[in-house]
């Protein structure tokens, strides 16, 4: 699909449909000085008098507006027409409008709507047909297709409610000159600027709210404020690649039905001729030694849940496969998808523009094998996860709800936390009892009897189980965090907190039914870093990985993060093994899907792995490090850790950078102590990849051994500088550049230096051991130790200190080593950048 039209149509519509919701208000006196001249029961709007209809949408838009501010009720109203118009447009491109007419557009694809050539004969229940016969007549077109337009809503309104919903208040700000053929008109763009092809697959809706959502996000971040409740959807946002959403949805709900029923023929549709066609082709059959698996008699019994489901992707490709599920069991083609969409998909989201987009791709799935899916009053099983406010103060005080402060805390806050809310069978036995105690309290029920109502169905849906979850949760780290979410992190997720897709990790296998499968895509932070060795722990003990897929850095189309995807076990085999693919090497995304389909088709490829899970624990964090020799294994077994014999130090972090460091070359000579001054001092700082020798750049202000960092503080008396292992200064040692996008960049270091954070230090108590350990650490051995420990941007002195080291052959590999830092200060003092340049070694 080419993206590109929607890319640049979506963001523009949005604002053009904020504008004319705008000038509507406006007119009717809603924006905020309309408002303050005209109250509640307005009769007219300057010179317009207001009909009793009008006069009843304006008082009841006025409450909406004050309720939930201008800015917001502006968005509100311009997503919901905007869903409206791609959806109807969807749905008149492939024929399931139950007029049978073209609404948008003419037969010959033109914007010249078909369904205003003969207006009185449209099958369109709430159509007006005289005043629209009467208007036709009169050439009135645009009015005429207001009225068809808010028809056609109507008639859907009662299969998609969530979507069209009755057009009622929101008539009153229809945009006007909806047939203008400018550049200010949504339909006329809408029709003419997005081929008819782009509309084929219905994942076109997912890509529509993406980009749609496109400028918050880019506001959002452009801002580097902490995320407020408005700011988390478009934030966390990011359309699924259909391949990953095949990848993950094959090897859970598929590998569900293939091991329940091994004579299924589903996987060869993985050949099929037309990719259209294809289903299941990223399935990988697990070894023989396999994990337990729920047993299931048929498709109706298994349930499938999507905890943060989005604009749908995910649930869209389940439905496929659950559809072909059922056609193997025999099942009639038009009794499928109602059966679908009531025994086995859920959706959970915070975000209501989202959950509409997913209900409807549902529902488009539904009616291409069903015509009369929209007459059956069936519905997709979307949750949309609101905040419910329920005033303890306000309860009784013999209440059980008063005893749970942060069921309502997260209650009240679920718009923020969504589905990481995980209440428990006494949260739910208290709603219910509070909402049984006060049923015939009638001043009660008429407000927080509602609420406990609505919390119950929170709670019912978020503490369900299901046979198989799958989700690529949001992505939002620690640092973007707001308060109350960062200490309700910490407090519930301690494990994970650092990230809202780590969290969602650990709350998934919470949500599954025993033996149950979870296809997880997320950062892949969890797999190594020392602040998740806990979550690791759990997953490898008392879970399982059946398969996995690390992406490379650019894996991902437009950013640059470092992804994996992977298909979990609720419960725990002994011997298992997973299958993993490592697309490191592939590094962008055109190449991640036709790599992963060649590991899967031919596991001789070099990238393709199966190890247990439970081996990964001979490594100290116990990272998933899948790919890592038997060889490897064993060193770190049986031969002593770099950190038993070495000492890996961070350096000094400042505070102020600007304030206390400089280039040798800014500062003049007698202040340098390399001239003999005493004010700046050599400084490790990092710096670009270079072995041996080298980077020595910077100066930092050590005059009187420091004071003026040491005594470095705020306004509020506290230190802002971290004076750090400071009896390692002016020590022989090693140095290195913690921050690299390559290798383990690493040089020798004499006694006249200083180091801060970016240049830690590794320090031997035997100095005349520091060749050989320098010539270990540049050797590809070293290299491929520090890849399976911090394979990520960073070398920490942590994960030094876990490296298997063992003193190589002293005579010829110290000899060696010297040789080579000699060489490297060669080279280096051959540029001018050097404070030992004599001359350019071309003179």
């Amino acid at each position: 699909m080419d993206t590109k039209p929607l890319e640049k149509f979506c963001p523009w519509a949005r604002n053009k449909l904020i504008e004319a919701v705008h000038t509507n208000c406006v007119l009717n006196g809603l924006d905020d000085a309309g408002r303050a001249t005209a109250g509640v029961g307005a009769e007219a709007i300057g010179e317009h008098v207001l009909s009793p209809n009008e006069r009843q949408q304006r008082d009841n838009l006025f409450k909406r507006i004050e309720e939930v501010g201008y800015e917001a009720f502006l968005e509100q109203e311009a997503y919901t027409w905007f869903n409206r118009f791609m959806g109807i447009r969807y749905m008149e491109l492939h024929g399931y409008l139950p007029s049978g007419i073209r609404m948008l557009s003419g037969t010959d694809g033109s914007f010249n709507p078909a369904c205003l050539q003969a207006p009185g004969e449209l099958d369109l229940p709430g159509l007006d047909r005289d005043q629209a016969i009467d208007l036709a007549i009169a050439g009135e077109r645009q009015e005429l297709f207001r009225l068809i337009l808010i028809a056609q809503c109507d008639q859907l309104a009662d299969a998609l409610p969530s979507v069209f919903d009755h057009v009622d208040d929101d008539a009153l700000l229809l945009p006007h000159n909806l047939l203008d053929k400018d550049e200010n008109s949504v339909l006329y763009h809408l029709v003419a600027d997005i081929p008819e092809e782009t509309w084929h697959d219905v994942e076109v809706m997912g890509w529509m709210y993406q980009f749609y959502n496109s400028e918050l996000k880019r506001a959002y971040f452009d801002s580097k404020r902490k995320a407020a409740v408005e700011d988390i959807p478009p934030a966390t946002q990011l359309f699924t690649p259909d391949w990953i959403v095949r990848y993950m949805v094959d090897n859970s709900l598929g590998r569900l039905w293939m091991l329940n029923f091994p004579e299924s023929r589903l996987a060869e549709r993985a050949q099929a001729a037309d990719p259209a066609d294809r289903l299941m082709e990223y399935y990988i059959a697990p070894d023989e030694e396999h994990e337990d698996v729920i047993r299931i008699s048929g498709p109706e019994d298994i349930t499938f849940c999507d905890p943060a489901c989005g604009s749908g992707h995910i649930l869209v490709y389940a439905f496929r496969l659950l559809f072909a599920m059922y056609q193997e069991r025999g099942y009639r083609e038009r009794e499928i998808p109602s059966l679908i969409l009531e025994k086995n998909l859920s959706g959970m989201e915070i975000d209501p523009r989202a959950a509409q987009i997913a209900e409807l791709a549902l529902a488009m799935c539904a009616r291409e094998h069903d015509r009369r899916f929209f007459t059956r009053g069936v519905r997709a099983d979307v949750r949309v996860l609101e905040s419910v406010e329920i005033d303890a103060d306000g309860l009784a005080s013999e209440s059980p709800l008063r005893e749970r402060s942060e069921l309502l805390e997260g209650l009240a806050h679920l718009s923020e936390i969504g589905s990481l809310l995980a209440p428990g069978e006494d949260d739910i036995a208290a709603l219910e009892s509070e909402l049984a105690e006060n049923a015939n309290d009638t001043i009660f029920a008429s407000h927080t009897s509602a609420r406990v109502e609505r919390a119950l169905g929170m709670c019912r849906t978020l503490a369900r189980r299901f046979d198989v979850v799958v989700a690529n949760p949001p992505y939002m780290g620690g640092s973007s965090f707001n308060p109350f979410m960062s200490k309700w992190m910490k407090k519930h997720y301690p494990d994970s907190c650092k990230d809202l897709c780590t969290a969602f990790i650990e709350r998934i296998f919470s949500m599954l039914e025993p033996d149950g499968y979870a296809g997880i895509t997320g950062t892949n932070s969890w797999m190594f870093l020392s602040s998740f060795e806990s979550l690791r722990n759990a997953i490898i003990d008392r879970h399982g990985i059946a398969t996995l897929v690390q992406l490379s850095v650019h894996g991902f189309k437009g950013i640059a993060a470092q992804v994996c995807t992977g298909v979990f076990t609720e419960g725990h085999t002994d011997g298992a093994k997973g299958a993993y693919i490592r697309l490191n090497d592939f590094d962008h995304h055109s190449l991640q899907k036709p790599k992963t389909l060649e590991a899967i088709q031919n596991p001789d490829c070099g990238y393709f792995y199966r190890a247990d899970a439970t081996t990964f624990h001979d490594i100290p964090g116990s990272p998933i490090a899948y790919w890592a020799s038997e060889a490897m294994h064993d060193a770190f077994l049986n031969k002593p850790l770099l950190g038993t014999i070495a000492n890996p130090k961070q350096g000094i972090k400042t505070g102020d950078n600007a304030r206390f460091l400089r280039m040798w070359f800014e500062v003049k000579q007698d202040n340098c102590s390399i001239w003999n001054g005493t004010k700046w001092f050599p400084c490790n700082k990092g710096g670009d990849f270079r072995l041996w020798y080298g980077n020595n750049d910077y100066l930092l202000n050590w005059e009187k051994d420091g004071f003026e960092i040491k005594h470095f503080t705020d306004e509020k008396g506290r230190l802002r500088s971290r004076p750090q292992n400071l009896s390692y200064f002016f020590k022989k040692g090693l140095t290195y550049t913690n921050i690299s996008s390559g290798r383990f960049g690493v040089r020798y270091c004499s006694d006249i230096f200083t180091f801060d954070a970016a240049g830690s230090m590794i320090f031997l108590e035997n100095e005349n051991g520091l060749p050989n350990l320098l010539a270990f650490l540049c050797s590809s051995v070293a290299t491929s130790f520090f890849n399976l420990l911090s394979p990520g941007l960073s070398f920490e002195v942590g994960d030094i200190a876990l490296i298997p080291y063992e003193r190589l052959l002293p005579d010829p590999v110290n000899q060696i080593a010297e040789q080579c830092i000699q060489l490297s200060k060669q080279d280096w003092d051959s540029q001018e950048t050097s404070w030992d340049f004599k001359c350019s070694p071309l003179v």
